[in-house]
């Protein structure tokens, strides 16, 4: 397992081996929604919303919050909850969506939304596959 790589136990409906994970790095990680459940109500619990929130690890010099999707995509209700979460902090959020043909994995694209300097600054690199958009556009 490593950033960029998809674990090769993902399937279209999530770990394929969840009850036989193996300790590190599966069982040890420790979400956002772990770490700071006070601030989480009980529909964000990954089982529920469908996404695993992890909040330390930054963007360039950007704190974000990152939302890994348990399958394909991360639900709008979901997405638009972590956006007002995220928006007076001026936190970006940042998350993705997984390709899929049948069972096979084809790849996955990083998408954020964030205030609008992150916004500019974010323009100055992006891959053709990701999209960056303003917190504040409509």
């Amino acid at each position: 397992l490593s950033p960029g790589n998809a674990c090769q136990h993902i399937s279209a409906e999530g770990c394929s081996i969840y009850e036989s994970r193996p300790e590190k790095p599966c069982r040890t990680f420790k979400c956002a929604w772990l770490t700071q459940v006070d601030e989480f109500p009980d529909a964000m619990r990954p089982d529920r919303s469908g996404v695993i929130p992890v909040h330390d690890r930054n963007w360039y010099d950007w704190k974000v919050i990152r939302l890994f999707p348990r399958v394909a995509t991360v639900a709008s209700d979901v997405l638009q909850w972590y956006v007002d979460y995220a928006k007076p902090q001026q936190l970006p959020v940042i998350f993705y969506e997984y390709s899929w043909e049948g069972d096979n994995y084809k790849g996955a694209s990083e998408k954020a939304l964030g205030p609008p300097k992150f916004a500019a600054d974010v323009q100055r690199t992006p891959s053709e596959s990701d999209v960056f958009r303003s917190l504040s556009a409509g």
